[in-house]
C-alpha cells in the first residue's frame, strides 16, 4: 500500500467511509465519514461521506452491500482454473436468477481437495454495476476495487489474536446483516439477513454521528429475538456438508457493541459470540483529528476495506472484464517517460547486435544454399535447371502425395469412415458415451455427446489425444443437465496436417 487510500463502504441503511495512509511500518487512519441513509437517497449519503472525509485524488475503494448481489455454492471434480472459468458460465445460466448474459460474475475457492475444487460464486446485474461505477466515478472516485461488504471484515479478523482457522462472521447494521461463514481461513458460504424488519426498532445515527440511536426502544426485545431465529435457520443450513463441532462467532458492524444483541446471539445459538475490534490490530493507529473514527463498530466495514492487501482470489472484485480500470491518460504519459529511456538502450544494443552478426549470417546463408543444391542435386538427378531448390523439391513431395492418397488431398488422404473408424478404437468401450452430433471439416472434427460423469469427459479426451491422426484435443464445453443429470460435452479435434 504505498500511497494514501479511500476506503468507502455503501449499503442502503448506512455510508462509511474511511482514510488511510502508511506511516514508517503501520498504517494510520486520519479522517473518516458516515452518513445514515434514512430519508435521503444512498447517492446523496456517499456524497457526503466523501465531503467529509475531503477525498479528491488516490487510490478509491468501494464496498457494496452483500444484498446487492446473489451466491451460489457449486463443486467440481476437478481442480483446473481453467476447466473451472470455461464450465461455470454453463452452470451459471442454469442456476440465475435471471438472464445469464445480464450477469457479471465472480468467483472464490472455497474449499480444495486433491482433485475437487469447491468454490463460492457472487452474481450481480451489469446494468446495477454500471449505474454505482457511473456514478462513483462522477463523485471523482474510479475504484480500483469493487467488493463485497461483510468479506473484508471477514478476512481482516484473521490478523487478531486467538482467531481460529473456522469461525462464523456475524455483520448487523441498522437494516441489513451478513452471515459469512469461514472455513480453513476462507470463504466459504455468504448469506446476506435482513434486521430489523419494518423498522420496528428503527436504528440510526445520533446527530454527531458518534452513536447509535433507537426510535422505539420498547421494541428492541423482539427484533432482537427475530433476528436471531434468522441467524439460526442461516447457521444450520450453511452446517450441512461442514465439520460437526461448533465454532465461535465473531460480531461486527455498526451494532456490534450494542446491549443486548450478543447476548441474545449467545443465549438462542448456545455458541461462543465475540466482539470484533479492528482498532486493536498492532499496526493501526488513528491520528488525533480523526478521533471521532474510533467508534468501534461504524467504521469497521470502511476499514476492513482500506486494510485488504487486495489479493487476487482473496475477496471478490468486479473491476474485471467489461468493468476492467482503465489507465488514465496522465499515467500513460508517465509510464511512456519512465520507459522511453531503457527502450532507447535496448534499440541501440538490437542495432549493434544485429550489425556484429549481419557479416556472419551472410556467410552462413551463402554456405546453406551451396548444401541445399548439394542435397537437390542427390535427390532428383534428372533435374538439370534449378532455379528455386526448395519450391522444386517441395512440388515433387506434393505429386508424391497426391499419387499414393487413398482419399484425395483433402486431410491428408483421411475419409470420413477412417474418422469414425479411428475415433471409435480410441474411445474404451467401458466407457458409457452417447455421440449425438458429429461434424467435420478440412480442419477440425466436433463431436457431441452426453455421458454420466466429467470425469469420462476427461478420460475421452486424453485417449483422443494418443491419435496420430489429431494435433490438438479440446473439450469446447462440459456442462451438467438439470432436467437429466448427464453430462453434455463438446470435443473439438484438431486434424493433423
Amino acid at each position: 500500500m504505498a500511497n494514501t487510500v479511500f476506503a468507502l463502504d455503501i449499503h442502503d441503511d448506512l455510508v462509511t467511509g474511511v482514510l488511510v495512509r502508511p506511516v514508517a511500518k503501520s498504517l494510520e487512519v486520519t479522517a473518516c465519514g458516515c452518513a445514515d441513509v434514512g430519508l435521503q437517497s444512498v447517492e446523496t449519503a456517499v456524497a457526503e461521506v466523501i465531503a467529509q472525509v475531503g477525498y479528491t485524488t488516490g487510490e478509491c475503494r468501494v464496498a457494496l452491500g452483500a444484498e446487492y448481489f446473489y451466491y451460489r455454492n457449486f463443486n467440481f471434480p476437478f481442480t483446473d482454473a481453467r476447466k473451472i472459468n470455461k464450465i461455470l458460465p454453463g452452470e451459471l445460466a442454469e442456476n440465475a436468477p435471471v438472464e445469464a448474459d445480464r450477469m457479471v460474475f465472480d468467483y472464490l475457492f472455497a474449499s480444495g481437495k486433491e482433485r475437487e475444487a469447491g468454490i463460492i460464486t457472487a452474481m450481480a446485474e451489469k446494468s446495477f454495476l454500471a449505474g454505482q461505477l457511473q456514478f462513483l466515478q462522477g463523485q471523482s472516485c474510479d475504484p480500483e476495487i469493487i467488493g463485497i461488504s461483510g468479506t473484508f471484515g471477514a478476512n481482516a479478523i484473521s490478523g487478531l489474536a486467538d482467531v481460529p482457522e473456522d469461525y462464523y462472521y456475524l455483520d448487523v447494521g441498522f437494516r441489513r446483516a451478513v452471515l459469512v461463514v469461514i472455513l480453513a481461513g476462507k470463504i466459504a458460504v455468504m448469506r446476506p439477513l435482513v434486521f430489523d424488519t419494518a423498522l420496528q426498532a428503527g436504528f440510526g445515527l445520533t446527530e454527531d454521528g458518534r452513536g447509535i440511536s433507537v426510535l422505539r426502544p420498547e421494541n428492541l426485545s423482539t427484533v432482537f429475538a427475530t433476528f436471531v431465529r434468522s441467524v439460526r435457520q442461516a447457521i444450520q443450513a450453511a452446517r450441512i456438508g461442514m465439520r460437526g463441532q461448533d465454532i465461535p462467532l465473531y460480531l461486527a458492524g455498526p451494532l456490534v457493541t450494542y446491549p443486548g444483541l450478543a447476548e441474545a446471539l449467545q443465549t438462542t445459538l448456545s455458541l461462543e459470540v465475540k466482539s470484533c475490534d479492528l482498532l486493536a490490530l498492532p499496526l493501526l493507529k488513528v491520528a488525533d483529528e480523526a478521533i471521532s473514527c474510533r467508534h468501534q463498530g461504524v467504521m469497521h466495514r470502511a476499514l476492513a476495506l482500506a486494510l485488504s492487501p487486495g489479493k487476487q482470489g482473496r475477496e471478490f472484485n468486479f473491476r474485471k472484464d467489461a468493468f476492467r480500470k482503465k489507465g488514465s491518460t496522465q499515467q500513460l504519459r508517465r509510464y511512456t517517460r519512465l520507459a522511453a529511456i531503457p527502450l532507447a538502450v535496448l534499440a541501440l544494443l538490437i542495432v549493434a547486435f544485429i550489425w556484429h552478426d549481419h557479416a556472419q549470417l551472410k556467410k552462413k546463408q551463402r554456405a546453406l544454399d551451396t548444401q541445399i543444391r548439394e542435397i537437390f542435386t542427390q535427390t532428383l538427378p534428372d533435374v538439370k535447371r534449378i532455379v528455386n531448390p526448395v519450391q522444386q523439391i517441395q512440388v515433387r513431395i506434393d505429386e508424391a502425395k497426391n499419387a499414393y492418397m487413398a482419399g484425395g488431398a483433402t486431410n491428408g488422404g483421411l475419409g470420413l469412415l477412417d474418422l469414425l473408424a479411428e475415433i471409435s478404437a480410441r474411445i474404451p468401450p467401458a466407457l458409457q458415451v452417447q455421440i449425438v452430433k458429429l461434424t467435420a471439416d478440412q480442419s477440425d472434427v466436433r463431436l457431441r455427446g452426453t455421458t454420466e460423469t466429467f470425469n469420462i469427459v476427461d478420460s475421452i479426451q486424453k485417449e483422443l489425444e494418443k491419435s496420430p491422426y489429431f494435433s490438438k484435443v479440446e473439450i469446447s464445453s462440459a456442462n451438467s443437465s438439470v432436467k437429466s443429470g448427464t453430462i453434455d460435452f463438446e470435443i473439438k479435434l484438431v486434424l493433423r496436417q
